[in-house]
C-alpha cells in the first residue's frame, strides 16, 4: 500500500531540494559561504516542514513552511528587484507559491 502525500508536502520537499542544491552549487562555483549557509538553513526549514506534513502534523508543517517562505521570499524578492537575475526571481516566485499554498491550507484547517 502506497502512502498518499499532500501537494503541500511535495511542494516543501521540492523547495528543500532546490534551495539546498542551490546553496551547494553557489558555494562550488564561487566559494560563497552565504549561499551555502542560506541554502542549508532554508533547506532544513523546508525539510522540517515536509517531515511534519508527512507525519500528519499539518499545523506545525504548514507553520514552518509559511515561516521559511516568508523569509526566503523577502530576501530573494529584494535581491530579484535589485539585480533582475534569474535565480533570485525563481526562488522568490517559488517561495511565494509555497507561501500561498501553505497559507490557504492552514486557513482551511482553522476555518473547519
Amino acid at each position: 500500500m502506497s502512502q498518499q502525500y499532500s501537494n503541500d508536502f511535495k511542494l516543501n520537499a521540492a523547495m528543500a531540494a532546490i534551495v539546498l542544491s542551490g546553496g551547494v552549487i553557489g558555494y562550488a562555483k564561487s566559494k560563497s559561504m552565504p549561499s551555502l549557509i542560506a541554502g542549508s538553513v532554508f533547506g532544513l526549514l523546508y525539510s522540517t516542514s515536509a517531515y511534519y506534513l508527512s507525519q500528519g502534523n499539518n499545523k506545525v508543517g504548514l507553520g514552518v513552511s509559511i515561516l521559511a517562505s516568508s523569509l526566503l521570499g523577502g530576501v530573494m524578492g529584494k535581491k530579484a528587484i535589485a539585480t533582475s537575475k534569474p535565480i533570485p526571481i525563481i526562488l522568490a516566485t517559488g517561495s511565494a507559491i509555497t507561501l500561498l499554498s501553505s497559507g490557504k491550507e492552514l486557513y482551511n484547517i482553522h476555518k473547519n
